[in-house]
C-alpha cells in the first residue's frame, strides 16, 4: 500500500548537534545527532549517527519501522505509520489518540492533530516517550503516525530533543 504523508502542523523543538549519552558502565561520552530517514523516506528524525534502521513491516495497513543503538537494543524508537484514515478521526476531526498505546499515561494534547504520550510495558525495563500525529494530506486525513523512544529515565530530555526532531516528509511515498 503506498500513501502520500503530509505534516500540517510543526513540533517546536531544538535541533541538537551532539547530546551525552551515559554508558553501561556509567562513563559519559559524547554522540553527535545527525537527522535520520528510512529508505524510501516518509520522514525524518535526529538520532545519534550510530543507531541502525530495521523494517519490521508486515503485510497489513501501516509500516513499522525500528530504529536501534547496536551497543544497546534496549535504547530504541518504534515509528508506526498506518493509512488508517478512520482511526485517525473522530466527527470528521483528526483524532491523534489514535497512535497512542492504549496503556499509556500522562497523554497530553499539543495540538489537534498531536498527542504526547508516555508508555510503559512489561518487556521493556524503561518508559517510552512517545508522539502520535494524524497524517494530512491537501487537508483531508490519510492516517496517523505512532513514534516511541525508550531511553533511560536519566535521558528523558534527550528524549524530548529527538522527539521534537520529528518530520514527516509531504514528498515520499511509503509502503
Amino acid at each position: 500500500m503506498k500513501w502520500r504523508v503530509a505534516r500540517t502542523c510543526v513540533v517546536v523543538g531544538v535541533v541538537a548537534c551532539a547530546i551525552v549519552f551515559s554508558s553501561a558502565a556509567g562513563a559519559a561520552s559524547t554522540v553527535a545527532l545527525k537527522r535520520a530517514s528510512p529508505p524510501g523516506g516518509g520522514y525524518s528524525v535526529e538520532l545519534p549517527n550510530t543507531w541502525r534502521f530495521a523494517n519490521a513491516s508486515y503485510p497489513s495497513d501501516h509500516a513499522t519501522h525500528l530504529w536501534f543503538d547496536p551497543a544497546n537494543a534496549l535504547r530504541k524508537m518504534l515509528v508506526v505509520l498506518s493509512g488508517c484514515v478512520g482511526c485517525a478521526e473522530k466527527n470528521g476531526q483528526p483524532d491523534p489518540s489514535a497512535g497512542v498505546p492504549i496503556n499509556a499515561v500522562h497523554v497530553v494534547r499539543l495540538n489537534p492533530s498531536e498527542d504526547a504520550f508516555q508508555n510503559f510495558t512489561d518487556d521493556d525495563p524503561w518508559t517510552a516517550n512517545g508522539i502520535s500525529i494524524v497524517i494530512r494530506q491537501g487537508g483531508r486525513i490519510d492516517g496517523y503516525v505512532s513514534v516511541e523512544l525508550w531511553l533511560p529515565p536519566d535521558q528523558h530530555a534527550i528524549a524530548t530533543t529527538i522527539l521534537n526532531s520529528f518530520r514527516l516528509n509531504p514528498s515520499a511515498l511509503l509502503r
